[in-house]
């Protein structure tokens, strides 16, 4: 299933609660509706944003 990075800020903090979850399709999109969470060796970056750390694009 694809998520936006918004999907995938808000899964990642249930993350540690489960062994396994798939939570890629944040990349699989052409164009995302936010930025603020960046994969880097499989760990999840987030930046300094509150909330669930992202920011939502313009359209």
């Amino acid at each position: 299933m694809n998520e936006s990075s918004v999907g995938t800020a808000a899964i990642a903090q249930l993350a540690p609660l489960v062994d396994y979850i798939d939570m890629d399709g944040t990349l699989l999109l052409a164009e995302d509706t936010s930025t603020g969470v960046n994969f880097d060796n499989g760990k999840i970056k987030y930046t300094d944003l509150p909330g669930l750390g992202v920011a939502i694009n313009p359209f």
